[in-house]
């Protein structure tokens, strides 16, 4: 009998960076997992909302639809700062757990970090 391919539901693109470095830091050493834990929170807390706001101080022109952009983007680099700390959460779980354990979580394990770190990131935020 043939293999049954299931149709996945769409997801929003930080859910599936979510899930693939869990997936990924399930993997690593723990050096690994703390590295790429402290790289990615880097790059999301502090890196993507600086190169964003250089970016607006580099474009001077102003226009209406310009202003507008800009407001709506600035409430909304809190949520990208809120994705670089889940993924730093989980990098820090992910070196805690493989330094003491050298076993792998199956995908349902997998499944409830993903929604533990989203938690206390949020709580965090």
């Amino acid at each position: 009998m043939g293999r049954r391919y299931y149709r996945r539901r769409s997801r929003s693109a930080a859910a599936e960076l979510v899930r693939d470095t869990v997936e990924v830091g399930n993997r690593l050493p723990w050096w690994g997992a703390a590295l790429m834990g402290a790289l990615l929170f880097s790059a999301f807390y502090w890196g993507v909302p600086a190169w964003i706001h250089a970016q607006w101080e580099a474009n001077q022109a102003r226009t209406i639809t310009g202003d507008l952009m800009r407001q709506i983007f600035e409430r909304r680099v809190h949520w990208i700062q809120y994705l670089g700390i889940a993924l730093g959460l989980i990098g820090a779980f992910f070196a805690v757990k493989n330094y003491f354990f050298a076993t792998q979580l199956d995908r349902s394990e997998e499944r409830g970090v993903g929604i533990l770190a989203r938690l206390l990131a949020r709580f965090l935020d």
